[in-house]
């Protein structure tokens, strides 16, 4: 859509470029005067086109054409018809193609400013899971650790990082499906988790819970139910989710950046990986 609007801008612009020049050429074996006039009414077409209504741009067109006509064609006047014609025209085509390139630019700016806006959205939010993404995390998570390392209305923050593995094999093949489990997997955290808890999509299906002020037996219990949920999706949508959790309290809130944090969980969901394949193991 951007791309046509630009193609209409360029179209707009070379044309209200050839019309004045491919008429001044025209004029020029005709006398000066009707140079001159030929000049104001190119100006006063270009004037009018960019400030005036388009409403009211019609109507005048329609009255000053009617004049024009009234005078030219049947008025008293020493002028051969090529150049009444010429004179006739000028005022209205060169307002009319103004007009279309107001409009134009006007579509376009409209064009990229929403263009702007969906980009912010979408940097800021996942369509597919309505989540907050990495840079809302990352942002939520430097003022999380502000409030940890004072320690007076933040004593703890659990973060919890939820990964489909093997995911992208699937998403190969079904891609439909993949989307609808991501879906299943966010309203599930909605529904399910505190609401004091924040939820964020980082992409690759991975999923990160802040969890603020929860004592180790409830988010150990917390984690547990969620679990529980996951795995009973199981039977019907793909397995693989890994679950990887750490605990961060004023003492250690300042040895983790989000970029540390962020490798600290994936180490802790390859434990979660290892412990579920030794699992299996065993109960073969």
């Amino acid at each position: 859509m951007k791309r046509q609007k630009q193609f209409g801008v360029y179209l707009a612009v070379i044309a209200l470029l050839i019309l004045p020049l491919g008429m001044g050429m025209w004029v020029q074996r005709y006398p000066i005067n009707i140079q001159v006039g030929l000049g104001l009414q190119i100006l006063l077409g270009a004037l009018v086109g960019l400030f005036v209504p388009g409403l009211m741009l019609s109507w005048l067109l329609i009255g000053l054409t009617s004049i024009g006509i009234a005078i030219l064609l049947f008025g008293y006047l020493l002028i051969s018809i090529p150049a009444k014609l010429l004179l006739l025209v000028a005022f209205p085509l060169m307002a009319s193609l103004t007009t279309i390139l107001r409009s134009k630019l006007i579509e376009y700016r409209q064009i990229a400013a929403s263009e702007k806006e969906i980009n912010q959205y979408l940097t800021h939010r996942d369509p597919i899971v309505d989540l907050r993404t990495r840079n809302a995390a990352q942002n939520v998570y430097r003022i999380s650790q502000s409030l940890l390392e004072e320690g007076k209305f933040v004593t703890s923050l659990d973060v919890t990082a939820i990964h489909w593995e093997h995911h992208r094999q699937y998403e190969q093949f079904h891609l439909r499906e993949h989307n609808d489990f991501l879906k299943i997997i966010s309203q599930d955290l909605k529904q399910h988790r505190l609401p004091s808890e924040q939820f964020f999509y980082l992409d690759d299906a991975t999923f990160l819970i802040f969890s603020y002020n929860l004592t180790p037996t409830q988010i150990e219990t917390l984690s547990a139910l969620t679990r529980q949920r996951l795995d009973k999706l199981a039977p019907e949508n793909p397995k693989g989710i890994k679950i990887g959790r750490t605990r961060l309290t004023p003492a250690i809130a300042t040895k983790y950046n989000f970029g540390r944090l962020l490798n600290h969980l994936v180490r802790k969901l390859e434990t979660d990986i290892l412990v579920e394949y030794l699992v299996e193991e065993n109960n073969d």
